[in-house]
């Protein structure tokens, strides 16, 4: 009798998690675009992440950006619904806010001279539904080359 509560109770906490657990995400396409940028040199490097349906819920994400000339820029964030526009599959990301204290040194200028569009040798993504605190596997991941 006891064994079978305790089924029970384990099968109820795994519906449970079902339940709340966030929709999968499918990577479909990314590159760097120029030209968003009015004059104020922050958002002179933008890097367009697209799914295959919009965002309905908070995801956690890492990128990985090696340019041709071995220039190598990671971050991380979170990604949101967009409020302003919820039928959109594709998210914009400042790439200079990828700077971070173990980021090299002038990493601003290295991102402005070689994380260009036809300059990326690799872009990984990967997408977690919260961030990660070990080492938590992606729930998607892409790997881009020659963008």
């Amino acid at each position: 009798m006891k064994r079978r509560i305790a089924l029970s109770l384990v099968l109820i906490m795994s519906l449970g998690l079902f339940a709340c657990s966030k929709e999968p995400v499918q990577i479909t396409s990314a590159r760097v675009v120029q030209g968003l940028d009015k004059g104020s040199g922050n958002f002179d490097r933008v890097l367009e992440i697209c799914f295959d349906k919009p965002l309905t819920s908070n995801y956690f994400h890492s990128i990985t950006i090696i340019t041709k000339e071995e220039v190598k820029i990671t971050g991380s964030g979170l990604l949101r619904p967009l409020a302003s526009d919820p039928d959109a599959r594709c998210h914009l990301r400042n790439v200079y806010l990828y700077i971070h204290k173990d980021s090299p040194l002038d990493a601003r200028q290295l991102i402005k001279d070689y994380v260009l569009p036809g300059n990326i040798r690799q872009l990984l993504i990967q997408i977690y539904d919260e961030e990660p605190e070990g080492k938590e596997l992606p729930i998607a991941e892409k790997l881009f080359s020659d963008l």
